[in-house]
């Protein structure tokens, strides 16, 4: 469980937090308590604590320079601070220093639930964290990880992957050593295995060079993510089909839902599936052979036919259906496709079912 300490000088309101919030619901305990911030310093030093929830104002110390001295010792302890209102501005500049959350007082039933709500994401996200320092520290999770690989364990690896992508927080060296790591277990894996009669140095070499050069966490838990399931599958450490047509087909049905809005595009697409914009159009591209833009673009003349051969709809009407904001630029979308204006395909589709 999380460790929090509560500072404030108002006993009251180090009573209505300790009493009014279902702690072993939000994941953490309280372990220990201080009046003001000097109070305070001494005992997160003895308690260490995961969290802490200080008023801004205090006396002997304020909430300011507890904070800075926190930082000096740790950037990982989560600081919620409770603040008047008048105090707002103070509270907005204590972001500066790494404050995970300001609070306003009164603390009210509605405060509380926010608390309350705060205290176990940041449970939820501490476990995580602990998953991923466990991969690299545990001495028996690699060799499960090892036996459950050479079983193919599809759903096992699901799970994994998925809990590994709620791990997103983590510090990116941290998550990088990992991907490294289970890419390493991967092809020892198919080194001992009958899967491979010819070394596989390059291969693996080659899969570390490429892992080494994302930017982004997602893009490096997706990247081993398409290695494990293209073993999973069957296939070679090279043919990289499994994950990115499962990733394909899902990009195409979120395109057919929501063809009509607007915004749809390469970064809204990349911003709903958690890759960047290059690692998604990569994917897409090497599955389909087109991009992402060119394929949107067909399905939307391709409905765009369609409802001009069976509805009564303007085009007006067509365009917006179509994710269009702009007739005009409807109209010279398709013409420069299909080498017709929309009125004249309509008229050219009525006149071939009534001869």
């Amino acid at each position: 469980m999380l460790k929090v300490m509560i500072i404030d000088d108002d006993i009251n309101v180090r009573k209505c937090l300790r009493q009014l919030i279902p702690w072993p619901d939000t994941g953490c305990e309280i372990v220990a308590e201080a009046s003001n911030g000097a109070e305070g310093l001494e005992r997160f030093h003895a308690a260490r604590p995961d969290v802490v929830i200080s008023d801004l104002k205090m006396p002997e110390m304020s909430g300011e320079e507890l904070c800075t001295r926190i930082r000096a010792i740790s950037d990982h302890v989560a600081i919620i601070f409770l603040s008047a209102y008048e105090d707002f501005n103070a509270a907005r500049q204590a972001l500066h220093y790494g404050v995970t959350e300001y609070i306003l007082k009164p603390i009210d039933s509605k405060k509380l639930r926010q608390i309350t709500e705060l205290l176990r994401q940041l449970s939820s996200a501490f476990g995580n964290r602990s998953f991923v320092r466990g991969l690299l520290q545990g001495n028996s999770f690699p060799q499960g990880l090892s036996l459950e690989l050479q079983n193919r364990n599809t759903e096992y690896f699901e799970a994994f992957f998925q809990k590994l992508s709620d791990s997103l927080e983590t510090d990116f060296a941290l998550l990088l050593n990992v991907c490294a790591a289970l890419v390493n277990l991967l092809f020892d894996t198919l080194e001992k295995s009958q899967a491979s009669n010819q070394p596989l140095d390059w291969q693996r070499q080659t899969a570390l060079a490429e892992l080494s050069g994302f930017s982004r966490k997602a893009d490096a838990t997706a990247f081993c993510q398409e290695l494990y399931f293209s073993y999973l599958k069957g296939q070679p450490p090279a043919a990289k089909q499994s994950f990115g047509n499962r990733t394909v087909e899902q990009v195409k049905l979120y395109i057919m839902k929501n063809l009509n809005w607007q915004q749809l595009g390469l970064p809204a697409i990349a911003a709903h599936f958690g890759f960047s914009e290059d690692y998604l159009s990569k994917i897409f591209k090497r599955e389909t052979n087109e991009n992402i833009t060119a394929y949107i673009t067909c399905l939307r003349l391709n409905h765009a036919c369609r409802l001009l051969k069976n509805t009564q709809l303007t085009i007006s009407e067509i365009a917006l259906a179509c994710g269009y904001s702009s007739t005009n630029y409807f109209c010279r979308s398709f013409k420069s496709k299909l080498e017709v204006t929309p009125n004249e395909y309509r008229l050219h589709e009525t006149n071939r079912s009534h001869p």
